[in-house]
């Protein structure tokens, strides 16, 4: 784990590859840019590729579900929402 001075710490989850249901109802191949932890939290920053060149930077929960398998859930809380943007937005000036 790395702590990064904008509140949270990343882990080693990077490069994993897995589909995603968009709004559109469409399935996506994403993949995941990082795993961070935040106030207790723990978040999962991923990518989609758009196919024309642009690509899509979301963020969920990860929550374990009743298997013991992580499970990405929407964020629906506005003050979660603000913090992963805030770290997304950090590791976006640092590169």
């Amino acid at each position: 784990m790395i702590k990064k001075e904008n509140g949270g710490e990343l882990m080693n989850e990077a490069n994993q590859k897995f589909q995603v249901r968009v709004e559109t109802g469409e399935i996506m191949d994403a993949e995941i840019l990082s795993v961070v932890e935040i106030d207790g939290k723990k978040y999962a920053v991923y990518s989609i590729d758009n196919k024309d060149g642009t690509v899509d930077i979301l963020a969920s929960y990860v929550i374990v579900d009743e298997e013991g398998y992580d499970k990405l859930v929407d964020i629906t809380n506005p003050l979660d929402k603000e913090k992963i943007s805030n770290f997304i937005k950090g590791l976006v000036n640092e590169n």
